[in-house]
């Protein structure tokens, strides 16, 4: 559960950037984790899980560094041993900004899970201090992470949707309104990535499912809206007007029926409110996206 934000205090940001296939576009979502940490006067701490984020985040450094932050420190958690260190903690607690980097948040549910570096985490957020996740390791924000997908190459014969596609795993909990699909798709295969969404969301309508395109990001404020940035699309799955599921039929991996769900295809700037369930397109502007207004002659 997300823990509760003290008096005088506003929640921070909680970020979700996928994998990036562009360096561009990966800097700028990047951009978004770094302005709302402080921008020059940001604290980084990353936050690694096993060798290879180690190596993304040494690279990440270098870009904040660039970027003039106040300070950069990679945390590297690669056992439970290591996430019960005081000193990881300290570094926990003194960052204006976290970043989560990992490609099996799974195994890293299993070193923070129930930690006091966990829980600094989720205060830390409480606090105004904003959370983010790279990668895979962006699932780690939520309460409920989905873990696999259970297809092989020899279940083309299984249907769309059916009762054991994904499995379920606990995240860290900074919120429990969002289920972040980041199983590695190619661009455009929104079909894998809806079946899981709605598989996901027929467990408990309370979720609302979220997948991000390559080089897409979305981001959770303080006011409960959830918004889209970057190059491409999410895909937005809300049950809350679901009317019938037979989902809790536990029988062999027949077809999953579902009654009243609501999907939404959400491109940049645009938002959704998850408190009251309701998309919204970008507030309109005088300021062009792609030019500066051109005078006109007269």
């Amino acid at each position: 559960m997300p823990a509760p934000v003290p008096s005088g205090y506003t929640r921070g940001a909680q970020l979700f950037i996928p994998a990036c296939v562009d360096e561009k576009s990966e800097a700028h979502l990047l951009q978004y984790f770094w302005e709302e940490a402080g921008a020059y006067g940001a604290r980084l701490a990353l936050v690694t899980g096993d060798a290879n984020s180690v190596s993304v985040a040494q690279r990440l450094t270098v870009l904040f560094t660039e970027w003039e932050s106040d300070s950069v420190e990679i945390v590297s958690i690669t056992s439970r041993e290591e996430a019960l260190q005081p000193a990881n903690l300290e570094q926990i607690t003194g960052a204006t900004g976290i970043l989560l980097i990992g490609e099996n948040p799974v195994r890293m549910a299993t070193f923070l899970g129930g930690t006091p570096l966990a829980q600094a985490i989720r205060r830390a957020n409480a606090r105004g201090k904003v959370v983010a996740g790279y990668g895979r390791g962006a699932a780690l924000l939520c309460e409920h992470m989905i873990a696999y997908d259970s297809r092989t190459a020899d279940d083309a014969h299984h249907p769309f949707l059916h009762r054991h596609l994904i499995q379920f795993a606990p995240g860290l909990g900074l919120t429990n309104r969002l289920v972040l699909d980041t199983i590695p798709t190619e661009l455009g295969d929104g079909w894998n990535r809806l079946s899981r969404l709605l598989h996901a969301v027929a467990y408990n309508p309370f979720l609302v499912g979220v997948s991000l395109e390559v080089d897409t990001g979305a981001v959770i404020y303080q006011d409960n809206s959830l918004e889209i940035f970057g190059r491409y699309s999410a895909l937005v799955v809300d049950g809350a007007g679901v009317t019938y599921t037979d989902i809790a039929d536990f029988r062999s991996p027949t077809p999953l029926s579902l009654l009243g769900m609501k999907i939404h295809a959400l491109g940049a700037n645009f938002t959704y409110h998850l408190q009251e369930r309701t998309a919204h397109p970008p507030k309109q502007s005088d300021i062009p996206q792609d030019a500066v207004p051109v005078k006109a002659l007269t």
